[in-house]
């Protein structure tokens, strides 16, 4: 086929000038359409010559980029280095920022070509938040040039693109990155980044033809970020955010005097409400049977401890039989007990255990009890116990939305949960980021909801979000089927668990809204549309979004909940395990979200609040139909209150009215604001006019928040900066105007020993409506088992403890009866030992039980002291040694020795005669088997993080000067090394004096 001159040279002078390709298609069409005049029509034969070699011209110039730029190659040899240079700096942002420098490295033997190739990559706060257009959801002008010559786009939700400034602007121009050479991109951005884990894993390069991740940003630990190693760096408000300031070894230290191994033997945790031991004891072994009283109720739970007992078997004995667990119903029990109570007997003469409860459910706490008394060797000794729970609601949220658990995950919490009497799981199946759960009449929302990759049209997947990177072969894809979800139903079941399926109804609801997109494409179908099609983009979410709302005004949504809702139903019903609660979330959203909204405006609302209007009435309709499919409704607070609004009828402690609803049904608001004194009030409020309060208050109970304030190891800190076990053990679910922190002069209120006085306090006048406690994790950061499991425990443990039983140091917190009076101090002595007994029991028993159950814990590092003048009663001198401890009894410290191997430290050791400055310290667990990660510490200045803040004026007491230098990254098995020196060591011991002391020499 022959081509007219004309387009043979547009062609190669194409090819040759690098023209957009876009711009060659319309040249060469318009070219020849406009040569056309009336009455003339096209030449079939020259419209598909010009066709064919446009198209052949398309596959040419994508054949040359790829040529061009390798991107497989690029991914190699490009490395990243992300650096956070300080927080708080000078700036007209408002509220806290920082200053980071991103580095693209050429690490390999060619040159990276100086276009050809963007990066995405995962920034949850906005870059540069003072050029960026929220009308627009982009920058203004469509981008930014930044140092290095990179333009920033902003793709959706946390996605940012870098790519080589191509403008016609010279003094803009990328250049090639030739190997060794860097090129440092810089900003600032909103928020704080005081954690390594604040930067997202898995960034990837596309030359919009195909992506490859680049390779050392591709671990869930993102080693590619340089330490936090300054106060500036790991402040999130420099100088004040004390709280904030790592604990290193030195702070770490505690010098607890845990209970003895035997003396934990057979206690219990969650704690029961009473325990009376008496002498003898019993052994259980294969001989034994187990007994359910002829009563068909009882045949699951005894199949479950049957299979829990190896060897153990089923049999009808006679009543007083020996070698018997004899499990039971109570008959006529009194309507006051819960119906979860049981009552164990341990029997010496003749040797029998007795397990009775007031339901099948209180059999089965019963068992868990027992499991305790037995661990390990299968003694236990003569007793009695009486119990039953504090609330009837203990539960756990997962958010599998963000990123996905496989069942395998949620099976084995289920296991761990039963083990502790805990027995809610809301599972959270839909947010902006995913969609877990297939609805076979809508296979979009699974099949698009629940896979994320690097689709910009997401007709085939959600975009790249939390560094999941370019494919759906990592956490941020996957969701359950019917037959996942029901395997995990009956599972529950078996366990007494309910589950609670959680979908977003309203606000972070992107994941439904892209997908029912999708179905409408497809389908044609309007009648379950959730999203106006003619609204323009007027708002941003905290999640960077400017789609993620459904519209309450449409009342198609009310279909999509009905039919999400009977599907829910369905698979419950086929699993036997009735569905009796849903949570459709409700955040408030920006009014913002409505006002060019056709369906809002229709409705003519008028009044001070339109906006709280159609909130109210949204809640309403959804509450509606949950009512006539018999299903209860829960939600996080906010779409039960009036607030924010302008209305003068609202207020923070505002709910709307419980009459507005159906009173077929109760409704569960899950309070996590605790905050101030006034937000936490919410519960006595909401409970007072008749709403069923789950207690989950986020500063408290959010296991996905950072156990310590450590910038090295995983973890939030989006309601506080960090959460130890303690503070979870110290809540006060009765007492809640006494959580706030203690000493602390806040919103217009001093709170000594966290304590309000009563009289700001709101009463609460129908305690039984506070129906529990809740315990939730958010998955953003959480990518991996180990991770997720490393966060919740033993964390978990301290909220199960809490959630069952009520220590008697709990009402020693009270606020002032009386403003002139002084406030009254809690029993804090009590307090601290029913610590050091839970932290006993946890550290000499249950992590022990937990990694039976293969759940692997976290095991922080010891803590250590250097005392130069430590007085040896033995030999009547002085000595320099160091103090060790850990935060759990059980749990053994280990110094790196001179020889290359860890040796195992008593509490005291003897560094007299050691001449180095450096140690590196780690725990290990029991077995030896698992470890926490290294840290080093300086024996010149011990407590290097507080050092830092004296040195620069921070802080002033130059007795606080205490702390550790990290020096190493997480140990992983007993091979990893340390890059301090070693030591010397001799047989170690964990006796308290220096003369049987490891003895250390340098």
């Amino acid at each position: 086929m022959d081509v007219p001159a004309f387009y043979k040279e547009s062609i190669v002078r194409l090819v040759m000038n690098g023209q957009a390709i876009n711009w060659t298609y319309l040249t060469l069409t318009d070219l020849y359409t406009r040569s056309l005049r009336p009455p003339f029509r096209p030449d079939k034969k020259l419209t598909t010559m010009v066709n064919t070699y446009i198209y052949l011209l398309f596959a040419a110039l994508h054949v040359v980029i790829v040529l061009a730029v390798d991107i497989d190659e690029l991914a190699k040899n490009l490395a990243i280095t992300y650096d956070v240079d300080r927080h708080n700096p000078p700036s007209p942002v408002y509220g806290n920022s920082f200053l980071a420098n991103i580095s693209l490295a050429n690490v390999g033997n060619s040159s990276i070509p100086a276009s050809g190739w963007s990066i995405y990559f995962c920034h949850n706060p906005l870059i540069q938040p003072l050029y960026y257009n929220t009308s627009a959801a982009q920058y203004f002008g469509g981008g930014l040039i930044l140092s290095g010559n990179i333009t920033l786009t902003h793709v959706k939700g946390c996605m940012f693109k870098f790519q080589p400034y191509v403008g016609k602007n010279p003094a803009y121009q990328s250049q090639p990155l030739n190997p060794g050479e860097t090129r440092n991109v810089s900003f600032l951005s909103s928020n704080t980044a005081v954690s390594r884990f604040d930067v997202y894993p898995n960034w990837y390069l596309s030359n919009e033809t195909h992506t490859a991740s680049i390779q050392n940003t591709k671990n869930d630990v993102p080693l590619f970020v340089t330490p936090h190693n300054t106060f500036l760096k790991w402040m999130r408000s420099v100088p004040t955010d004390l709280y904030g300031t790592p604990l290193g070894l030195w702070n770490r230290y505690t010098g607890y005097n845990f209970t003895a191994v035997n003396a934990t033997k057979y206690s219990v945790i969650p704690t029961p409400l009473e325990q009376k031991l008496k002498p003898g004891k019993v052994m259980v072994n294969n001989k034994w049977s187990i007994d359910r009283d002829r009563d068909g109720r009882l045949t699951g739970v005894a199949t479950y401890l049957k299979k829990s007992i190896s060897g153990i078997r089923i049999k009808n004995k006679k009543r007083g039989s020996k070698d018997v667990i004899q499990l039971y119903i109570r008959r006529n029990r009194p309507a006051t007990e819960s119906p979860e109570r049981y009552l164990i007997r341990v029997k010496s003469t003749p040797p029998r255990i007795e397990v009775g409860g007031n339901t099948v459910h209180g059999v089965f706490n019963g068992i868990q009890t027992l499991f305790s008394l037995l661990a390990f060797d299968g003694t236990v000794q003569e007793m009695e116990i009486t119990d039953e729970p504090r609330f009837p609601y203990r539960g756990v949220m997962l958010d599998v939305a963000s990123n996905f658990y496989p069942k395998t995950t949620i099976i084995k919490l289920l296991n761990v949960m039963a083990l502790y009497k805990l027995n809610k799981l809301q599972l959270k199946l839909a947010n902006n980021e995913g969609w877990r759960i297939e609805i076979p009449d809508i296979p979009e929302l699974s099949q698009i909801g629940g896979r994320r990759c690097h689709d910009l049209n997401e007709t085939t997947c959600l975009f790249s979000q939390f560094g999941s990177g370019p494919d759906n072969t990592t956490s941020g894809s996957g969701f359950y089927s019917g037959k996942d979800y029901m395997d995990i139903l009956k599972a529950a079941k078996r366990r007494h668990i309910e589950i609670i399926p959680w979908i977003n109804f309203g606000g972070k609801a992107r994941a439904a809204i892209v997908s029912m997109k999708s179905y409408e494409n497809r389908t044609g179908d309007k009648s379950m549309r959730i999203f106006d099609p003619a609204d323009t983009v007027n708002y941003m979410t905290e999640d960077l979004y400017s789609d993620a709302v459904i519209n309450p005004c449409i009342q198609t949504v009310d279909a999509f909940y009905t039919k999400i809702l009977k599907t829910m139903i369905g698979y419950h019903a086929r699993a036997k395990s009735p569905l009796t609660l849903i949570n459709v979330g409700g955040h408030d959203v920006p009014a913002a979200t409505r006002i060019n909204s056709t369906y809002c405006n229709a409705l003519n609302l008028t009044g001070p609040d339109p906006f709280m209007l159609m909130k109210v009435n949204y809640t309403t309709r959804l509450a509606n139909i949950s009512s006539s499919l018999g299903v209860n409704l829960a939600g996080v607070e906010d779409f039960f209150s009036a607030w924010p609004t302008n209305d003068e009828r609202g207020g923070i402690l505002v709910p709307f009215s419980r009459s507005r609803f159906p009173g077929n049904i109760d409704l569960y608001p899950v309070l996590t604001n605790s905050f101030d004194p006034m937000t936490f009030q919410r519960a006595q409020v909401m409970a007072n006019v008749g709403y069923k309060v789950i207690l989950s208050p986020a500063d408290y109970v959010s296991l996905d928040h950072a156990p310590e304030p450590d910038p090295h190891i995983p973890g939030a800190y989006w309601a506080i900066r960090h959460i130890q076990a303690t503070r979870v053990f110290n809540y006060l679910p009765d007492n809640r105007c006494c959580n706030l922190n203690p000493d602390e002069f806040r919103y217009g209120k001093f709170t000594p020993n966290g304590c309000i006085d009563t009289d700001d306090c709101v009463p609460l006048d129908y305690p039984g409506n506070i129906t529990g406690m809740q315990a939730h994790i958010l998955t953003p950061k959480i990518r991996n088992e180990d991770h997720l499991f490393g966060l919740m425990f033993p964390r978990l443990l301290a909220f199960a403890e809490r959630a069952w039983h009520k220590a008697d140091w709990e009402s020693s917190y009270v606020g002032r009866f009386n403003r002139s009076m002084p406030f009254v101090p809690p029993n804090l002595k009590a307090q601290n030992e029913d610590w050091v007994r839970f932290a006993s029991i946890v550290g000499h028993k249950e992590l022990r039980r937990l990694e039976a159950y293969t759940i692997p814990h976290r095991i922080p590092p010891p803590g250590v002291h250097v005392d130069p003048q430590f007085y040896d009663p033995f030999d009547g001198k002085n000595k320099s040694v160091i103090l060790t401890d850990t935060q759990y009894p059980g749990l053994v410290p280990q110094v790196y020795g001179a020889n290359g191997q860890w040796a195992d430290l008593g509490p005291v050791t003897d560094i007299t005669n050691l001449t180095i400055s450096t140690l590196t310290f780690r725990t290990r667990n029991a077995a030896g088997n698992r470890f926490s990660e290294m840290e080093g510490l300086d024996l010149k200045v011990p407590n290097a993080y507080i050092a830092q803040l004296i040195a620069n004026g921070i802080m002033y007491n130059p007795s606080l000067v205490s702390g550790m230098r990290r020096t190493g990254p997480t140990s992983a098995s007993s091979s990893s090394k340390p890059t301090t020196p070693g030591v010397t060591l001799s047989t170690p011991s964990r006796k308290s004096s220096t003369q049987s002391k490891v003895k250390v020499t340098g």
